[in-house]
């Protein structure tokens, strides 16, 4: 890429970008711009209009012709071609993050896993540097400086809901389930089976229904709490995708009986390495 390569090259750039984006602009206020003597600019000039890329206008004053519209054009999109991709290098490198407070571009900050989601706030000591200013609850952009510890996995609830033809939702301790999720809010929710969605709803809970099972293992990945309400005919075909994901769960039983009331709860637990 000559424009980089080349002073000459990458001093036309400048010069032409200016007479582009400033018609009014003189060689004076470009050469102060540029940082460049009065020497300097007239010599750049006179190349500029000897090779056909510039033509006076008056005294001082010049324009851009068709010939260096065209050569600005191809050499500004070989750059934006390069820096698009160094950017997406780079930013492939940072770390997308909710901002605590206000975090000032360039500063140092702490960054850290909480619920699946990666927070931060500004930390003399911090392991990261902002590469963007945000205010608090915004997302802000990361540069790493120092290792960071990934999140350890979420834990799963499992809630068996019969099927219709055991009596479905209506076999559900509803307080116990209100209860177990309220004492839970940070945990997401997900329903597998029409009874188990049916069940969340009678409860004034609307779960995330479809793709549920793709949701819980990625949430628990992130280190996200999941509690999946699921239909027990359904039940075998979770399991043996949590174990295959390796990841640890907690199977609950919440069946209201007859004349007895508040929650009634067997639970089994099922941990991986």
């Amino acid at each position: 890429m000559n424009v980089l390569l080349s002073r000459k090259e990458t001093m036309r750039l400048l010069i032409l970008s200016e007479l582009v984006l400033r018609k009014e602009s003189n060689q004076r206020e470009i050469a102060r711009k540029l940082d460049l003597t009065p020497q300097a600019i007239s010599e750049y000039f006179k190349e500029l209009v000897n090779e056909g890329f510039v033509k006076i206008i008056h005294k001082g004053f010049y324009e851009v012709t068709d010939k260096g519209v065209e050569w600005l054009t191809k050499n500004l999109f070989d750059l934006h071609v390069f820096s698009e991709e160094l950017v997406k290098k780079l930013y492939s490198r940072s770390v997308v993050a909710i901002a605590e407070g206000s975090i000032r571009e360039n500063s140092r900050i702490q960054y850290w896993y909480s619920d699946g989601f990666i927070f931060a706030k500004e930390a003399e000591n911090g392991n990261g540097i902002a590469l963007t200013s945000s205010e608090d609850g915004e997302d802000v952009l990361i540069k790493p400086v120092e290792g960071f510890h990934p999140p350890g996995k979420g834990e799963i609830i499992i809630v068996k809901v019969p099927d219709v033809g055991e009596g479905g939702s209506r076999k559900v301790d509803f307080e116990g389930l209100s209860t177990l999720i309220k004492a839970n809010p940070k945990k997401i929710v997900v329903a597998i089976g029409v009874e188990a969605l049916v069940a969340c709803r009678k409860v004034r809970v609307e779960p995330i229904f479809f793709g549920s099972k793709e949701v819980c293992i990625e949430a628990a990945h992130h280190g996200c709490g999941v509690i999946v309400v699921c239909t027990e005919s359904m039940l075998d075909s979770l399991l043996m995708s949590l174990v295959d994901e390796n990841l640890g769960f907690e199977i609950m039983s919440l069946q209201a009986r007859e004349n007895i009331p508040g929650v009634s709860a067997s639970s089994q637990k099922n941990s991986s390495s």
